[in-house]
């Protein structure tokens, strides 16, 4: 084989097991042995549906693909050098319980079901499938449905967790030359298709692209304390180790700090069943959030389920856990040994963060280490709004999780790659979906507006005039739709779409509207900035402003006509509606122009005092904090972190979604804000 040419030479196609059906729940192995007579290269692209971990001779190559949609379908690609002699090429492939259904499969990915796509070479050996591949039906492992993973009502879009019952796993298939089951050649479907490469009929769904980002990495992170177990087990250089005897136990770890990671738990011996759960904070005996010991899961963490043989086994999970505090709870007929239990810490790699210092209020160091490991949580394949539950980008999450990202690592992979897959789910009403990509389709129409900040945000820190040419008309194209919704009276009217701004008490959903359907100011507000901002993009590129310009001035100036009342001298969230205020449309009033220039300082300090307003929660605090920022002293600034610093004292290692104790989420993006303002002082 030519060994000089790239992946257009390849034969790329897709192949699945012969008795696997189209959706079908379960985990699917492919291997293939080469022979190497000397030390020769290897060049492999590798794809998935739903999901693959590929390996060499047992060792971990990379994960993917990379979560996309059909249209912009991922595949990673591999080069290195075999040394001589044998090697096995090794790939695990899952396909989650019940496909696209909302109980059981990710929200995060959009798949077709059930195939693999590997093509190049090692060596001399042509690797494109189905030559000297074989496949068999993994019987030992399957993907746990969520009434099965936890003892919760909460429905749970993250991928689910596992059972893995090893008197039927071989753990070593990956790299024995002999293995259990039956391996059979795989079916072809059909050749690969590739971006920007036309047929009229394709042979299969998925439109192939290279992979934009970098793999996840992963860090060891040693287990603090053990806060309840049997005096058989200990804590050796950051592992749990040690036996078990026959009987009931129950672990409990704290990693000490609330993370996601990778889990890796290998033994010998059992002979029975072990729950392990997972968990960002410990309950009491009502439930209820008490995020230190003494305290218990008590079904309340997710779990994977173990069954142990008589002989070794080895666990890896295959995505990754979330949780500060890990429970284990067994019941054994036989003596466990040799037990070993590690944590890895995976995230997206942006570090080395600058460092910021602050000797004379050191609590806001905890505040920005705390701001950017919460991040970190939160930046696995894209950016997420949480990481136990949804595992989603959704733009007003990812707005602040990019801008942060930037200032703390100077890096934009993942604000470009967010601002891209945006754009990907436009649809051709114009509005761009809330989250991407997601099996299920949600507009809510402030997040549109806030994806035209965004590229905004990443030109004002990278001036990068390319990918503003390459979304620029998509953003003019989303902005129109808004334009089209607007009222004789110069607002913009009620929009398709869930109408959420932020998680007030008294606004049902989250909408300012109160779910009445009437225009809103914090919407309008949130228009003018975009058309502005918009704007001023098109005249970096020397377009025409004018009508982007117009547009702003007519939605403010009816902002101002409709939505202020003048004897209380603050604007309302909707016209006809004096009774409805919040602290959201007073401070974007400031922050987005409507206010005059010359009243913007001493408005921000009245509406900060005034009790009337509805407050905020930590997302939409951003918007808060930036009027500061820009208006206010560093004294109100610092002022405003205090529900951070609240957090901190409770015991927060990562911060939460809302500052409630009912808050369903311990770790949210949108909450890593104050890394942003502290790292620009």
């Amino acid at each position: 084989m030519d060994q000089k040419k790239g992946i257009e030479s390849f034969k790329a196609r897709w192949a699945w097991h012969p008795y696997r059906k189209e959706h079908e729940a379960g985990y699917t192995l492919f291997r293939k042995e080469v022979t190497s007579l000397a030390a020769e290269p290897y060049h492999l692209i590798v794809s998935a549906d739903n999901r693959f971990a590929f390996y060499l001779d047992g060792k971990l190559l990379g994960r993917g693909p990379l979560r996309g949609d059909l249209d912009n379908y991922f595949y990673d690609e591999y080069k290195g050098v075999l040394s001589a002699g044998k090697h096995i090429f090794a790939a695990e492939v899952i396909v989650w319980s019940g496909a696209w259904r909302r109980s059981t499969a990710p929200w995060s990915e959009i798949h077709a079901g059930g195939g693999f796509m590997i093509a190049g070479y090692a060596g001399t050996e042509q690797m494109d499938l189905p030559e000297g591949w074989r496949t068999s039906i993994d019987h030992g492992r399957r993907p746990l449905p969520w009434t099965e993973a936890w003892d919760c009502d909460t429905m749970i879009p993250a991928p689910p967790m596992d059972e893995v019952d090893f008197t039927r796993y071989d753990c070593q298939w990956l790299s024995k030359e002999e293995t259990s089951g039956e391996w059979i050649e795989p079916i072809i479907l059909g050749n690969a298709e590739f971006y920007g490469m036309h047929q009229n009929d394709p042979d299969t769904p998925w439109n192939l692209r290279k992979r934009p980002l970098k793999p996840m990495m992963e860090f060891f992170t040693p287990i603090a304390r053990i806060l309840e177990g049997p005096d058989t087990l200990s804590l050796k250089e950051g592992h749990l180790t040690g036996e078990l005897p026959a009987g009931k136990h129950r672990i409990l770890l704290d990693l000490g700090r609330n993370q996601t990671s990778m889990v890796y738990f290998s033994g010998c011996g059992g002979k029975g069943k072990c729950r392990m759960a997972y968990s960002e904070t410990l309950f009491n005996e009502k439930r209820e959030k008490v995020r230190s010991y003494p305290g218990t899961l008590g079904g309340l963490g997710y779990a994977d389920i173990l069954i142990f043989p008589e002989e070794s086994w080895m666990y890896h999970s295959f995505w990754y856990r979330t949780g500060k505090y890990i429970e284990l709870t067994m019941e054994l007929d036989q003596l466990v040994d040799q037990l070993d239990l590690e944590f890895r810490f995976i995230t997206y790699p942006m570090e080395p963060f600058r460092n910021f210092y602050a000797k004379e209020d050191p609590i806001l160091e905890r505040i920005y280490q705390t701001a950017c490991h919460t991040l970190l949580c939160c930046s696995h394949e894209g950016f997420e709004d949480c990481p136990y539950y949804e595992q989603l980008q959704y733009a007003g999450d990812s707005r602040i999780e990019a801008l942060v990202s930037y200032a703390v690592s100077g890096k934009d992979d993942l604000g470009r790659h967010a601002l891209k897959s945006i754009a990907m789910s436009q649809m051709g009403s114009g509005m761009t979906q809330s989250r991407y990509p997601s099996v299920f389709h949600q507009i809510i129409p402030e997040y549109s507006l806030i994806w035209a900040l965004m590229l905004h945000d990443h030109y004002s820190f990278f001036h990068d005039m390319k990918l503003v040419k390459e979304l620029l008309p998509q953003v003019e194209f989303m902005l129109q739709a808004f334009e089209r919704a607007r009222l004789p009276n110069g607002l913009i009217g009620s929009m398709p779409g869930w109408h959420y701004s932020d998680w007030v008490r008294g606004w049902p959903s989250g909408a300012s509207d109160r779910g009445q359907d009437v225009p809103e100011t914090i919407l309008n507000l949130f228009y003018a900035e975009a058309c502005n901002l918009t704007a001023e993009l098109k005249e970096y590129l020397k377009q025409d402003t004018a009508e982007l310009i117009l547009r702003a001035e007519r939605t403010l100036d009816a902002v101002n006509r409709l939505c202020y009342d003048p004897q209380r001298r603050r604007y309302i969230d909707s016209p006809r509606h004096p009774d409805w205020l919040s602290l959201h449309a007073n401070t974007l009033a400031v922050l987005f122009g409507a206010v005059q220039e010359k009243e913007r300082a001493g408005f921000l300090r009245e509406i900060c005092a005034d009790p009337e307003l509805k407050p905020m929660s930590l997302y939409f605090s951003f918007y808060l904090l930036s009027a500061i920022q820009k208006y206010g002293t560093p004294e109100e600034l610092r002022k405003h972190y205090a529900p951070w610093e609240a957090m901190l004292a409770k015991g927060c290692t990562t911060f939460p979604e809302r500052t409630d104790e009912w808050t369903r989420s311990d770790c949210h993006a949108w909450s890593c804000a104050p890394a942003w303002f502290l790292i620009q002082k």
